[in-house]
């Protein structure tokens, strides 16, 4: 074999190997199970919560025994909306690229540290990372190194990690929340579940909704 068929098998080897080793989720859904305590004793809601991922098209629901809240968001177009459902109130915030931006940028200022801890989460293996924050809170982090989210909405919080969150956990003072990666798969959405209502909700605006509360 020459020397010019050896490389090009040797790099055709690497790129095929690099393609096995991460899966790129671009499309699907995500259930978590959320549990939440304080001072030691767990809630007993059963809260969910749901993402869903099309190309650009974001959308997530957390689901709880009081009502949802839905965040919706086109990457491409730059528009999206947080929808809140709680008893008769329909509450909509419209958001731009600008207003979604500040909504979490400080989601990406996260500096985590990856461990040698690992556990299977849904079958996947998972490496464990830490993180404390500037207000004192901590998270702890369980990711899938062979998957990795297209659609870059789904992790914001977890941007520097090079792979696919499954579980995490928050910690501050005695209050902890967790949420624990239920299912994963990678059947179409359908396109109606990333569009913006027309009606049906009073509109707050972005501007109200980031006020703080007295």
């Amino acid at each position: 074999m020459s020397v010019i068929k050896k490389i090009f098998l040797l790099f055709f080897l690497v790129i095929s190997f690099s393609g096995i080793a991460q899966l790129r989720f671009s499309e699907g859904s995500l259930v978590f199970q959320v549990i939440s305590s304080a001072n030691g004793v767990q809630s007993k809601d059963d809260t969910k919560m749901i993402q869903l991922s099309r190309g650009g098209h974001y959308r997530s629901e957390i689901i709880s025994s009081l009502g949802k809240t839905i965040t919706i968001y086109d990457d491409k177009e730059g528009l999206g909306a947080i929808l809140k459902e709680y008893g008769q109130q329909r509450i909509m915030t419209p958001m731009n690229h600008a207003q979604w931006d500040s909504k979490n940028k400080k989601k990406g200022n996260v500096v985590f540290i990856v461990t040698n801890e690992r556990k299977k989460i849904l079958g996947y293996s998972c490496k464990k990372a830490t993180a404390s924050l500037p207000d004192g809170s901590t998270l702890e982090v369980y990711f899938a190194a062979q998957l990795v989210p297209e659609n870059a909405n789904m992790e914001l919080q977890f941007e520097q990690l090079q792979g696919f969150v499954l579980e995490y956990q928050s910690t501050i003072g005695s209050s902890i929340i967790k949420y624990v990666a239920e299912s994963l798969n990678f059947d179409p959405v359908p396109i109606q579940k990333f569009e913006i209502p027309n009606s049906g909700y009073r509109i707050l605006s972005f501007e109200e909704s980031v006020k703080p509360k007295n």
